[in-house]
């Protein structure tokens, strides 16, 4: 069992103003599209600035005279986003298009949108409508590339990619999506050529940088790995890249790296639940800090209130500092609307075994294996809780299993020295205690030796 990863974060921008293209006017009128371009200019200020009645206002004086005016349409829809109406955006997107099919920038908010709206396929399709209205428009290639990766579409994205790198030279940041996409194909080779070529574009690109660390991690050279992810961090100035600037130190055991990222991301994005579950699992990371664990979980749960794994993180740490009553409360929550996950009820099973409801635990502890066969330390607690109520031929089988399981778990080791002990067999009691010694030797013993059963942190 081991710390759960960083979760891959789906980047949501929020709804931009993308640019406003005005149709060209016939010979004459020049004036006339200069004045509205300023006008509309003057709104989009407003907008940015947060003065959306105002904004409001000049739009419906717009719209009253030219009520399928594309350009007005556009901005009242990234009105509406603001606010978080997103229904009524997409429809003012949707009638900006109708009135101007060529209009890219409502065409980007409604890609955007619908990114929001957790829609990629129309996504990727307004976004290749930008790319064949602007074959060269580097914002939506970058998104569509992005998009295409995100949802896994590895050889997609490549081939992508390569298209756009034949007609036009691509951006830093484009080639680092493509070197990531190699990365994720396990091609370290054409994933090193990717990001040398984006920091050729660019020197600073933190992406490239960070991919660079990547690959030499795979490569077993840590002294490079280091290299990268230092020069990394000096360019890493935004939320997303501080959390992939974590999860490379993480892979790499830098838990100070990671932590001292995650909390920027954090002060910078605090709405972002990721960041917070994210810096959670760092800071169970050895030596753990359980009660900043605590606190980032709580945030987490903040914002996803409903969120199994969260729960499950809160329930282990609050176990790990012995809060059984708030412990039991969370972990309860993370069973009640579904099956739950095996730790919850292996963890669930921990406290009923030290209220002596050796019953009790037995059944949790047998629908976690049930969940998870392949969990040890759920084999070695439903051992030990038979150990507990002597019936050793059914603790032998539980015990030998998580061995076979995790022989290099230390407390498995123990129990079953324990009960070879009480089976009057003192050759492979003895044998057992070698290997705890020789495992704690190596350090590999658990941390709190007055507990052997010790939990360990969910995957």
């Amino acid at each position: 069992m081991h710390t759960a990863p960083l979760k891959s974060i789906i980047r949501q921008p929020a709804i931009i103003l993308a640019l406003l293209y005005v149709l060209l006017a016939p010979a004459g009128a020049g004036a006339q599209v200069k004045t509205s371009a300023e006008r509309f200019e003057r709104v989009a200020s407003l907008i940015s600035g947060n003065q959306l009645v105002e904004a409001e206002q000049q739009l419906n004086q717009i719209l009253k005279v030219a009520p399928n005016e594309a350009a007005a349409l556009n901005l009242f829809g990234a009105i509406r986003a603001k606010q978080g109406r997103l229904n009524e955006a997409e429809a003012l997107f949707l009638r900006a298009i109708r009135s101007d099919k060529s209009l890219i920038g409502a065409r980007m908010n409604l890609a955007y949108l619908y990114l929001l709206k957790g829609e990629p396929e129309k996504t990727a399709a307004e976004l290749k409508a930008v790319m064949s209205l602007d074959p060269a428009n580097v914002d939506a290639a970058y998104r569509l590339a992005w998009l295409l990766f995100s949802q896994g579409r590895f050889d997609e994205c490549i081939s992508f990619i390569d298209s756009v790198k034949q007609s036009q030279t691509a951006s830093a940041s484009l080639l680092a999506v493509l070197g990531d996409a190699h990365l994720r194909k396990n091609n370290a080779t054409k994933a090193e050529e990717s990001y040398l070529q984006a920091l050729e574009a660019q020197s600073t690109n933190a992406d490239a940088l960070l991919g660079l660390a990547q690959v030499s991690q795979t490569r077993g050279d840590s002294k490079t790995t280091l290299l990268f992810v230092d020069r990394a961090s000096n360019h890493t100035n935004t939320p997303d890249l501080l959390y992939k600037l974590a999860g490379v130190a993480l892979n790499l055991n830098l838990k100070r790296e990671a932590v001292a990222a995650l909390k920027r991301a954090v002060e910078l994005r605090p709405d972002e639940p990721a960041y917070h579950f994210a810096l959670g699992t760092a800071w169970l990371k050895r030596p753990p800090d359980l009660q900043e664990a605590e606190q980032s979980f709580v945030q987490f749960l903040n914002l996803k209130p409903d969120d199994v794994q969260g729960q499950v993180h809160l329930g282990y740490v609050l176990l790990k500092q012995k809060k059984h009553s708030e412990s039991r409360e969370w972990l309860l929550k993370s069973i009640r609307k579904g099956a739950g996950t095996p730790e919850a009820f292996y963890y669930l099973g921990l406290l009923a075994l030290g209220q002596n409801d050796d019953a009790q635990a037995i059944e949790l502890f047998q629908k976690s294996i049930q969940l998870a066969p392949s969990f040890a330390s759920a084999h070695v607690a439903l051992g030990s809780a038979y150990l507990k109520l002597k019936d050793y031929p059914r603790a032998q089988h539980a015990l030998e299993a998580g061995v076979r399981l995790s022989p290099e778990d230390s407390k498995a080791h123990y129990n079953l020295a324990m009960l070879y002990a009480r089976l009057k067999n003192p050759e492979k009691a003895q044998e057992e205690m070698r290997i705890v010694a020789r495992l704690e030797s190596q350090g590999k013993g658990h941390e709190d030796e007055s507990d052997t059963l010790a939990p360990p942190p969910p995957r």
